[in-house]
């Protein structure tokens, strides 16, 4: 079941939420809506599940090909998953995930052996059949979590829609149900599309990933996609931790006062001024100015906790920091030191003029 939106703007006053947004989900597929608070992840979703009327003007929104604008929440067979789980807590689990076969009208409601089986096989799906005569208070979050998702998939939706359905749990909790979460839609297989805001979680879990900032998509693509070739800076600065070095195009290249570190393209001009943003894993660290590109710096931190160790820098030319990540054996091969001088080369950078990466 795929989604089509087209030209779809959204003002609640004078807040602008959306403004002619338009994504295409294809079927089968987990999409994430990524983006800071107040990007219109969410309104966007709602829109999509009939919760919210775009404005008057917006393009229609299909499933399937088959326009759906005009149809309410319950004619588009949606099941919504949100944040806070929104059980019932006077029910027990089995009760409420048969909830949404229970309130079907008759012609469409299930018999009860066939709503005991059904329930009984998506509770065994999440490991937790053990629990069905169990009250959501007796759970945990990530447990009460799982039976939100399954109640939403016992009704046989044709699209499942997910608002930071992990946003409540802690990091731990989080990331195991990350990996649950995929494993079921890759079982499944229905079109999925979740809001987050966590770079991590979307990076690890969707098929593609709908970058949003201000109302608007940024970009639009697979992850690894939006995060080795973002389309301007916005995405690249948003999509995990990043150096900034700026400065200006200078004969053909890239310079950062007056060191070359890139090679500029064609159609900038002299002195355009540019900003390289380089990951903390593309910066190299080096005891000798082997690259014509290296530039000096002093060691002011170190943190070998875990397996990357982070290296904070401070530029000797103008007192910037940077910060770098050495995998644990090149760290141990260089034998650095706190307070002492090296060189850093950028590997990787990806140069920005105003909008557009060059």
């Amino acid at each position: 079941m795929s989604i089509e939106i087209n030209n779809v703007s959204k003002t609640f006053g004078n807040f602008i939420a959306l403004t002619n947004v338009s994504l295409y989900v294809p079927g089968g597929e987990l999409v994430a809506l990524l983006g800071p608070s107040g990007s219109g992840k969410t309104t966007l979703l709602r829109i999509i599940a009939g919760l919210e009327i775009p404005d008057l003007g917006s393009g229609p929104v299909f499933f399937h090909g088959d326009n759906i604008s005009n149809r309410s929440v319950a004619e588009r067979q949606v099941g919504f998953v949100f944040q806070h789980y929104s059980l019932f807590r006077h029910m027990t689990i089995f009760e409420n995930v048969a909830f949404g076969l229970r309130v079907r009208p008759r012609k469409m409601r299930p018999g009860k052996d066939e709503i005991r089986r059904r329930v009984f096989d998506l509770l065994k799906l999440v490991q937790l059949e053990q629990a069905a005569n169990l009250y959501p208070s007796q759970l945990s979050g990530g447990q009460r979590q799982r039976i939100a998702l399954i109640r939403a998939l016992a009704v046989e939706p044709n699209i499942l829609l997910l608002d930071e359905p992990f946003g409540a749990l802690d990091a731990k909790v989080r990331k195991e149900l990350r990996r649950w979460l995929r494993r079921l839609h890759d079982e499944m297989s229905i079109t999925s599309v979740f809001v987050t805001h966590d770079q991590e979680e979307a990076l690890e879990v969707a098929d593609r990933i709908a970058v949003m900032n201000a109302g608007r998509i940024e970009q639009e693509g697979t992850p690894e996609q939006v995060y080795h070739q973002p389309t301007n800076s916005f995405v690249c600065n948003f999509l995990g931790n990043v150096n900034l070095f700026r400065g200006r195009v200078h004969n053909g290249k890239v310079c950062i006062d007056d060191l070359e570190v890139a090679n500029s393209r064609d159609g900038h001009t002299e002195r355009t001024p540019v900003v390289a943003y380089v990951r903390p894993h593309d910066i190299e660290v080096s005891r000798q100015k082997d690259h014509e590109y290296a530039i000096p710096a002093q060691i002011t931190h170190i943190s070998t906790a875990g397996a990357t160790v982070r290296i904070e820098l401070k530029r000797h030319d103008n007192g910037e920091f940077v910060e770098a990540e050495l995998n644990r054996n090149r760290y141990l091969e260089l034998g650095l030191q706190n307070r002492e001088s090296v060189f850093i080369k950028l590997q990787n950078p990806q140069i920005f003029v105003a909008d557009y990466v060059i």
